[in-house]
């Protein structure tokens, strides 16, 4: 049985850590956004990637929207186009998160055998998680090549708050 809840609070600073996301592909020199520390971890364009075909993909295949995904690889191979891609996955991501019956509907994710009936509140929950995971992978980083950036504390950036 479903519950309604109401649309998430989270929006706006999730639309935040979207932001600050973007950011990161200036931060990042653009020799560097295919470098990563060792060889099997993600470049940080790999990285960036990741986070907009996941977006895409759970739209298309979990919620069932029935929009088109870009072609984002080939979208996301200049910094210009790679941030265009998280904008327009972040886009797609905004009627969804916006719309309490389908935040309250449960949805069917396949895994091998089994088969998990998660709430779209999960669904969402699991991408911000998911953002701010990559997110710290980016700084981490931007701290292993010596490069200096602002501070990744999305509510300290969002009120201005100068730290101690």
């Amino acid at each position: 049985m479903s519950k309604t809840f109401p649309p998430l609070d989270i929006t706006p600073l999730w639309s935040r850590i979207n932001d600050e996301l973007i950011e990161l592909v200036d931060v990042m020199p653009e020799d560097k956004l295919d470098w990563s520390p060792s060889p099997e971890l993600w470049n940080t364009r790999g990285i960036l990637l990741h986070v907009a075909i996941g977006r895409h993909g759970t739209m298309a295949a979990i919620v069932k929207d029935g929009k088109p995904a870009p072609d984002i690889l080939r979208g996301g191979q200049s910094t210009d186009g790679l941030k265009e891609q998280l904008r327009i996955a972040w886009e797609r991501l905004l009627p969804f998160l916006n719309d309490p019956n389908a935040l309250a509907r449960e949805y069917e994710l396949p895994f091998g055998d089994k088969t998990a009936r998660l709430t779209g509140h999960w669904l969402a929950a699991g991408h911000v998680e998911h953002d701010i995971h990559h997110r710290a992978d980016i700084y981490h980083y931007l701290g292993l090549l010596g490069i200096k950036h602002g501070e990744p504390d999305t509510i300290m950036r969002m009120y201005d708050v100068d730290r101690p």
